[in-house]
């Protein structure tokens, strides 16, 4: 059977078209008439070690398998809420009939949790969509679609520009939507989804727009909040057991961003992919981490994930997942905000651990860069950080600021 699903279905996959998805919708119900979790697991394993790109269709076909496996361990009444947030969406919102970049990815989400939960009467789920300040309305695009489709019951829009004129206490840090770039509208929609509680297990999912990650898998990450005694599932692309296909290369500037972090951030741990848009958190943990944020761009994740330790020592888990890179029409390809991030992780350092006694050499250092500087600093990446893993940079700190010091 295996081998005959494997020879059988695309040797890639692309997430924005409708026959792979439905692909994807029947080999998973044909794994789930013969396999268990151990036994998806074992094969997994196999089939990873092989790292054959090809195989990329049934891997990402396990994953979800496994997810719907775990919706039927739900013995108590539970609530999913999943939010991400819009901006300069309103091309890829649309169907490829209707434009080039079209991914239909609203209409696509809900299809993909519906199918998750289509047989599960104790689990409860709703979409938040969050403009965040889109000039192009993508957010009444979206209500639109919703509409049309009789969709109010489990799927709404918020409007992060309507918050800040209500000055609501969450993003009171706010003047306007342009101090936003995702992370205040992912954190207002994390704050509306809790106001209502239907029950004592409530789960927030933050995710991106785009359909990199298939919302099937979504269950890898709710189970161990459940189970395992953690707040916050991590959902990672740099597991042994992850699978990535990513277009491009990875960047020697992404290495150098998450070794400075690295050296600002001490108790995240092996922690690497904080900006995966892939996080489920325990409602409970909510209302304790998304207040007096620094930052509502980029970096907020790590915020969020640094907060959360703090609050809980050992509580965040990391999830391997399947990731299949969607950049048509992305929002943020021409965007390089590694100095920004940083500056804001800098100070997350002076605010999070200032009791610490030893000043952090990397804080000042950062603070003193402007854009001219950082640009000679990417044009001069020390070689001990581009030979390196960055799951090495947990650990391996032997590059100091000194060997950075540009002329």
């Amino acid at each position: 059977m295996l081998q005959e699903l494997i020879e059988n279905c695309p040797k890639k996959v692309d997430l924005t078209n409708k026959r792979h998805l439905g692909i994807i919708t029947e080999t998973v119900e044909i794994i789930l008439e013969d396999l268990d979790i151990q036994e998806i697991e074992k094969i997994e394993q196999q089939l990873i070690s092989k790292n054959d790109d090809s195989l990329i269709f049934i891997l990402l076909s396990f994953k979800i398998a496994k997810s719907k496996l775990l919706t039927s361990k739900i013995t108590e009444p539970l609530k999913i809420s999943v939010v991400f947030a819009v901006y300069k969406e309103h091309n890829r919102i649309l169907k490829k009939s209707e434009h080039p970049h079209g991914e239909d990815f609203l209409l696509r989400k809900v299809n993909q949790l519906q199918w998750l939960f289509n047989d599960q009467p104790l689990i409860t789920w709703e979409l938040i969509i969050v403009d965040d300040g889109c000039p192009e309305g993508s957010g009444k695009i979206a209500q639109d679609i919703i509409d049309k489709n009789n969709l109010n019951d489990q799927v709404r829009v918020l409007f992060l520009a309507d918050a800040i004129e209500q000055g609501q206490a969450v993003v009171k840090s706010l003047t306007s939507t342009r101090d936003s770039q995702k992370g205040g509208s992912i954190v207002y929609g994390m704050w509306n989804a809790i106001q209502q509680k239907t029950t004592d297990n409530s789960i927030v999912i933050y995710t991106d727009a785009d359909l990199s990650t298939h919302l099937g898998q979504l269950m890898l990450l709710v189970d161990p909040l459940l189970h395992q005694n953690k707040l916050v599932a991590l959902g990672s692309r740099r597991e042994s057991n992850s699978v990535v296909i990513k277009k491009g290369v990875r960047n020697n500037r992404g290495k150098l961003f998450i070794y400075l972090w690295k050296r600002l951030i001490p108790n995240l741990g092996d922690i690497v992919d904080t900006q995966c848009g892939f996080k489920a958190f325990k409602a409970e943990i909510i209302p304790h981490i998304i207040n007096d944020l620094i930052e509502s761009k980029f970096a907020f994740d790590i915020e969020l994930l640094l907060k959360t330790e703090l609050f809980k020592k050992g509580s965040i888990i990391k999830i391997p997942i399947a990731w299949i890179d969607s950049e048509e029409a992305s929002t943020t390809t021409d965007l390089q905000p590694y100095l920004s991030m940083l500056k804001s992780i800098a100070m997350m350092n002076k605010r999070y651990f200032h009791k610490q006694k030893k000043d952090n050499e990397f804080v000042s250092f950062i603070e003193s860069l402007n854009e001219e500087r950082f640009n000679i600093l990417l044009d001069n990446i020390p070689r001990n950080i581009t030979i390196r893993n960055p799951d090495e940079f947990t650990d391996y700190d032997e590059v100091r600021v000194a060997d950075l010091l540009i002329d």
